[in-house]
């Protein structure tokens, strides 16, 4: 997923206007890195548009070069328009179910870390043909009918979890295991999938149980990419997809994903939790 022609937009105001607050209060690049313990590097990266700054970053930059209200203001609202999109799900889903998920198979293919939190259902890398049919079904809401298209491509996806140099972290709650859309019949296969695909190297899949203090509201599950270039974190909504880049909020879901990781069972105990789960369900619960 490349940077919105809005963001790209923005960042590029936000430079231009950066730089111009930067002239006007009479200080060089170096002097201004050394007021805000930065790098000069940081500042001129910044002053390109080569680097998108944090919203705390450039509030902190304004400030320091004397911005008036207004300068402010818009400087907050470039910082944020360039670090968050928000994109409604008739946009996201213009080109069909099955074009959306090539477009995360790219983000995954760059990452070398996957953190993913869910509290409601179990994360699309994970599902089954038949699980995934039952939740794509229900997201069509282009109405194009590529659902079938799409659940080959999620199937495609998981593919990802086979290449050893990308980590895997997942943490997903009981309630999530127990989620279906209309036929409980998926939720057999569902188990078998996951005791399967925790067996790999590089994945971790851990259960946070219902009677387990959470150690934070898990009001939303998210995915948190970590790449190279610029970490981002992704956020569904039922009406629209969030995609955060500001390095503090990323940084907040970093920790948030830590404290569920903390309180869920461990890769052990979740796999015997998912072993006795599987016989409850097996038994007509």
């Amino acid at each position: 997923m490349s940077e919105s022609i809005q963001q790209h937009a923005a960042r590029a105001e936000l430079a231009r206007l950066l730089r111009s607050l930067r002239l006007d209060s009479g200080r060089s690049g170096e002097q201004l890195a050394t007021i805000l313990g930065w790098s000069q590097s940081k500042v001129s990266k910044i002053e390109r548009g080569r680097t998108r700054p944090s919203l705390s970053d450039a509030e902190s930059w304004a400030r320091v070069c004397g911005a008036n209200t207004a300068a402010l203001t818009r400087v907050t609202e470039l910082a944020e328009a360039a670090l968050v999109e928000a994109r409604h799900w008739r946009v996201s889903h213009q080109g069909g179910l099955a074009r959306r998920q090539c477009e995360i198979a790219a983000i995954e293919e760059r990452a070398a870390l996957v953190r993913s939190f869910q509290p409601t259902l179990v994360p699309g890398l994970l599902q089954t043909a038949a699980y995934a049919r039952q939740v794509l079904a229900l997201a069509d809401l282009s109405g194009r009918g590529d659902v079938a298209a799409a659940v080959a491509e999620r199937l495609r996806r998981q593919e990802a979890l086979y290449r050893e140099q990308t980590g895997f972290a997942f943490v997903l709650t009981e309630a999530a295991l127990w989620w279906h859309a209309e036929e409980r019949s998926v939720l057999l296969p569902q188990i078998d999938r996951l005791l399967s695909v925790a067996t790999l190297p590089n994945v971790t899949i851990r259960v946070l149980p219902l009677d387990a203090p959470s150690g934070a509201v898990p009001s939303h599950g998210f995915l948190l990419y970590e790449e190279d270039e610029e970490s981002r974190v992704i956020v569904e909504t039922h009406t629209r997809e969030l995609i955060l880049t500001d390095p503090d909020e990323v940084a907040a879901y970093r920790v948030l994903h830590q404290r569920f990781t903390e309180r869920a069972l461990s890769v052990a105990d979740t796999r015997d939790f998912l072993l006795a789960l599987r016989q409850r369900i097996n038994d007509g619960y």
